[in-house]
């Protein structure tokens, strides 16, 4: 029998108590894979495991019809149970640009042909959502050429379950007659028509005169008309119609008059005329007190004291041209003006309208280029100004400014707004090429004001024609 030994026993009095009582970690397996070893720990374990598949089969149905119908067949190829679900799942969008993708250098006979095809696909979609109890609440045209038959039995399914919210119909050209089909959804929320011609009233093809004064959209609150051939008493009778807008966005019409705006519930309002001579002669705001924006180009609206007095929650306005505000606006706090500073005249206008609105947060600005009257001479905008302006001193903080070619003037203009602006935060310069002429933050009303040059060769104002650009927080800023 081997020797007493002391030292052995202490050993294992000593080691009697486990790794994890001593703070030592236990120490992982590792299995040899390709490239080094992989550590099958606990932690390792939990987190290669699939919570997402794990869910209850009803709360991944969900998922899927919260995301669009591409995006989910995208989700679907993931796993054998994913694609069961997706081929379950009951899509209510129809968007003819999932339909059948083009490729990307595709000829334009080809093309042609293919959004014709398009027409057949979309009829075969709605009349199988038809026939498996499966409603429709949004259909999104824009690159499809269907005929009048075609767009007439689409708007005629898509209002037998009066369940339809959402729909953009944009044709390339406008030889098709708006079906009165239309008319029937009454469950629509958003409307979106560009190249079509008002349904006529009586004949073969036309609404019957008896149904005229019937139909309504009762929960209507977005409108967008682009390039429609429709008379401005049609817009009228139109709006008259549509009791709960509260965005309304024309642009580019195709026959001219004079329009006048009633509506009670409008929020925004929206007039792109572009450079087309078929333009409204005058656009006038009668009744819409509860209107908070109003975008038009060009100017076919002047805001007088008449103006004023319909629109008096109005705070964000634009695009001006040429003129001023022509009354004292209290309630703007964003607008957005286009003037030649290069012509003496204009440059007294855009200075009144700084005086006119003496609450004014956010001030966009487009310096258009033109013939120049100054003739080396410099100007002082203080002497022009006649004093302290209100909305200087006050209340303005951010100015975005767009010009292509500095001018002297130009330059002049820039550095008295930075000199007299008090609480100036920011402005932003759409011309990287005057940094170094600008006023020393010494010398600026505001020297904590930040000056950005952006790069994106955006020196035209642009407007965002959609009729849910009352959502954006500042439409200029595109």
């Amino acid at each position: 029998m081997a020797p007493f030994n002391p030292n052995n026993s202490r050993r294992k009095a000593i080691n009697t108590s486990s790794p994890a009582e001593r703070g030592v970690a236990k120490r992982n397996l590792r299995k040899r894979t390709r490239g080094g070893t992989r550590s099958l720990g606990p932690a390792d374990e939990s987190s290669s495991q699939d919570r997402l598949s794990a869910l209850p089969q009803d709360m991944l149905f969900y998922i899927l019809t919260l995301v669009s119908l591409h995006d989910a067949a995208r989700i679907a190829v993931l796993s054998k149970e994913w694609w069961h679900l997706f081929s379950e799942c009951q899509s209510d969008t129809i968007d003819d640009k999932y339909v059948c993708p083009e490729r990307p250098r595709l000829e334009t006979s080809l093309r042609c042909h293919l959004w014709e095809q398009r027409s057949h696909r979309i009829s075969g979609a709605l009349f199988d959502s038809y026939i498996k109890d499966r409603p429709i609440r949004r259909l999104i045209i824009k690159q499809t050429l269907p005929s009048s038959e075609e767009i007439s039995y689409w708007l005629n399914m898509l209002s037998l379950d009066a369940v339809v919210e959402e729909i953009v119909l944009e044709m390339p050209c406008p030889e098709l007659c708006l079906p009165h089909f239309i008319f029937n959804c009454s469950s629509l929320r958003t409307l979106s028509l560009s190249n079509f011609r008002w349904p006529h009233i009586g004949g073969p093809y036309g609404v019957s005169t008896s149904y005229i004064p019937s139909w309504t959209l009762p929960v209507l609150a977005e409108l967008t008309l682009r390039l429609m051939d429709m008379t401005v008493h049609n817009v009228m009778d139109f709006l008259r119609r549509c009791p709960a807008l509260l965005s309304l966005s024309l642009c580019f019409p195709r026959r001219g008059g004079s329009l006048i705006i009633r509506c009670k519930n409008l929020l925004s309002l929206t007039i792109d005329g572009g450079n087309k001579s078929a333009n409204y002669n005058s656009v006038g705001v009668e009744e819409a007190p509860k209107l908070e924006r109003l975008l038009t180009r060009p100017p076919t609206l002047k805001l007088g004291v008449a103006a004023r007095g319909a629109m008096p929650r109005l705070h964000t306005a634009g695009v001006f041209q040429k003129y001023g505000l022509q009354v004292v606006w209290e309630q703007l706090r964003t607008v957005a003006l286009i003037t030649n500073l290069d012509d003496s005249s204009e440059v007294q206008q855009a200075i009144m309208s700084l005086h006119n609105m003496p609450n004014l947060e956010t001030f966009h600005m487009q310096m258009k280029n033109g013939p120049s009257d100054a003739k080396g001479k410099s100007t002082s905008f203080e002497k022009i100004a006649g004093g302290p302006i209100k909305c200087l001193e006050s209340s303005l903080k951010k100015v975005v400014l767009r010009v292509q070619y500095m001018s002297r003037r130009k330059l002049e203009f820039v550095n008295f707004l930075l000199g007299a602006a008090k609480v100036l935060k920011s402005m932003l310069i759409c011309n990287n090429r005057m940094g170094g002429e600008l006023l020393h933050p010494e010398s600026r009303g505001s020297p904590g004001a930040q000056v950005v040059f952006l790069q994106n060769n955006k020196y035209t104002l642009e407007l965002n024609t959609s009729a849910s650009n009352y959502k954006l927080a500042d439409p200029f800023m595109l």
